[in-house]
Formats: structure tokens, sequence, C-alpha cells
């Protein structure tokens, strides 16, 4: 004895069985084509981020140069030194 009697299974038209996969062709294909867009704009995004970056840390690196060569400036006046001339 079995739990639960299941009807027989009902036969689908052909025409429905079709139009469900042209629906699922269509759906694959719709998301290759979002995807391949949105890779697209997000590798221009991400390289015009490195730029950036790359110009930023520059700029960084330059200021925090410049700012030890006044803080060691500054310690210097404070100790009595006289810092090198090329300094």
């Amino acid at each position: 004895m079995s739990a639960a009697e299941l009807p027989a299974p009902v036969r689908v038209s052909p025409f429905i069985r079709a139009c469900r996969y042209g629906f699922l062709f269509t759906g694959i294909m719709y998301g290759a084509l979002k995807f391949r867009f949105w890779k697209r704009k997000e590798t221009k995004r991400r390289d015009f981020e490195n730029k950036q970056k790359a110009i930023l840390d520059a700029k960084k690196a330059e200021e925090s140069k410049i700012a030890q060569r006044n803080e060691l400036l500054t310690l210097a006046k404070e100790c009595s030194i006289t810092p090198p001339a090329g300094f």
C-alpha cells in the first residue's frame, strides 16, 4: 500500500513545450547579453579607478615626503642643529 496515489501524468502539448524551451533559450541569451554589457562597463570603471589610484598614490607619496622633510627641519631647529646645505 502506498501512502498517496498520484494521478497519471498529463501529456503536455508540443506547442507549450516549444514555448517553454523558447522562453528558456531567450532568457539565457538575454542574461548573456546583459552580462557582457555590465562586464564591459565594470572593466572601464575599474581601469579608470586604477589610473586615478596611481595618480593619488603618487601625490600622497610626494606629500608624505614633503611632510617628513618639514618635520625633520622642525626637529633640527628645536635641537639647535644646522641641517645640511642640500637638505
